[in-house]
């Protein structure tokens, strides 16, 4: 009885390993300069993506929904997007609208 178990494990041995090769080979094709970036904005959540052909996008900003308690645009947003030299978003994509979504954002010229 133990035939069929080997059977199966080297089933499974070869889907294992016939993934690993299509993810590598995925990794091949997709393209290099595509950067997706999770900034850390305490509560809520902030996505910056730098496509191909330079392209900015940021998708929520974060936030709190008290100002005065903390400006996540003034203290987390601005320094980093400067801090990467990045001066002008193109698209801002907003998920839904709660302040820790979407409270505050700021032009980088401000």
């Amino acid at each position: 009885m133990s035939v069929p178990r080997i059977k199966v494990q080297k089933k499974k041995i070869i889907a294992i390993l016939l993934c690993l090769i299509l993810i590598l080979q995925i990794g091949k094709v997709m393209p290099t300069s595509l950067h997706i970036y999770f900034v850390d904005v305490g509560q809520g959540d902030c996505t910056l993506i730098e496509t191909t052909n330079h392209k900015t996008i940021m998708i929520d900003s974060g936030g709190f929904e008290n100002l005065e308690e903390y400006d996540v645009g003034k203290k987390v947003l601005v320094p980093y997007l400067l801090a990467r030299g990045i001066t002008k978003i193109d698209y801002i994509m907003i998920s839904h609208f709660h302040a820790d979504h979407c409270n505050r954002i700021y032009c980088c010229n401000e």
